[in-house]
């Protein structure tokens, strides 16, 4: 490939969502989750996500559905049942627990998309950030990080990896950026390089490499 960026061919077909059943006082966290549902529907790429139709993940799933994507639905029974997030679009498979609705999720996707969302939806990040950190999965993890919503979570991680209280290794699981395609881009990187070696950056800026790379 030529020029000053490479590109990389679509390799990831199905990403887990995790985010908040509410939309947020942004304005941005909208418009950005539309886009991204947007551009993942040009790639192909399906989603499951963690049920109804209301909030950030309703905003996507919706997105989703309209415009002829897959869906799959992840949700806990007790909540199911009590409709508490609304209808689910897609196909519904409902679960025990939010444990269990990561554990299915996780045997689906390829890839996982973090977005703006409170207490739950950090459970689900750091139990996803736990299973990798312990060699249970190997789907990269990207946050969406919509005018700089995770910015203190990301200075809290340097600083555990600083105190010592966390591997290295463990925060480079976390993969993030402000933009939609530059995120998605990081993921299939992150998939088609999981190992140690050169970053995204690297990657796309052939003219600061040292080797030649064979895709």
């Amino acid at each position: 490939m030529e020029g000053t960026s490479r590109a990389l061919s679509y390799t990831i077909r199905f990403v887990g969502l995790l985010g908040s059943h509410a939309l947020g006082r942004n304005p941005k966290f909208m418009a950005t989750t539309v886009d991204l549902g947007r551009e993942l529907i040009r790639r192909r790429i399906s989603l499951a996500y963690g049920g109804g139709n209301v909030g950030l993940q309703g905003a996507l799933a919706s997105t989703f559905f309209t415009n002829g994507g897959l869906v799959r639905g992840f949700i806990p029974g007790y909540i199911a049942t009590r409709r508490v997030y609304g209808p689910t679009y897609g196909v519904e498979h409902t679960v025990s627990s939010n444990y269990y609705k990561y554990f299915e999720m996780n045997h689906v996707v390829e890839a996982f998309i973090i977005l703006p969302g409170g207490v739950d939806t950090m459970e689900g990040l750091f139990t996803l950030i736990s299973w990798a950190s312990e060699g249970l999965h190997n789907r990269p993890i990207g946050l969406l990080n919509i005018d700089g919503y995770f910015n203190n979570l990301l200075k809290f991680l340097d600083d555990a990896v600083r105190q010592n209280f966390m591997a290295s290794s463990q925060r480079k699981l976390f993969i993030s950026s402000f933009f939609v395609d530059e995120l998605l881009d990081k993921l299939e990187f992150a998939k088609a390089f999981p190992g140690p070696g050169i970053s995204y950056d690297e990657f796309v800026n052939p003219g600061r490499l040292d080797i030649e790379l064979h895709l």
